[in-house]
């Protein structure tokens, strides 16, 4: 099992534990460290929940990942991500 399908398979877990979707972001942060980045985001939630990628694109905006120009807020992150959260 590589690093990516351990950390969606932990998602998954804290997800069924009852984290939300902002809580569940900083969780493949802290597990990923310094490998944290858009595409280590998006694969792993795209592994965990099977988001799909323009969904996940749009996620990677969040003002509290800093990347890029444009940014969403916690609330619109939560209501973005939280339709493609199910129990898997």
């Amino acid at each position: 099992m590589d690093r990516l399908e351990k950390i969606s398979d932990e998602l998954k877990a804290a997800h069924a534990e009852g984290k939300n979707p902002i809580e569940l972001a900083l969780l493949s942060r802290g597990r990923l460290g310094s490998a944290f980045g858009t595409i280590s985001f998006i694969a792993c939630f795209r592994r965990a929940f099977g988001i799909p990628l323009p969904v996940l694109q749009r996620a990677q905006a969040w003002e509290r990942f800093g990347w890029g120009e444009v940014h969403i807020t916690d609330e619109e992150f939560s209501a973005l991500l939280s339709p493609w959260l199910t129990e898997q």
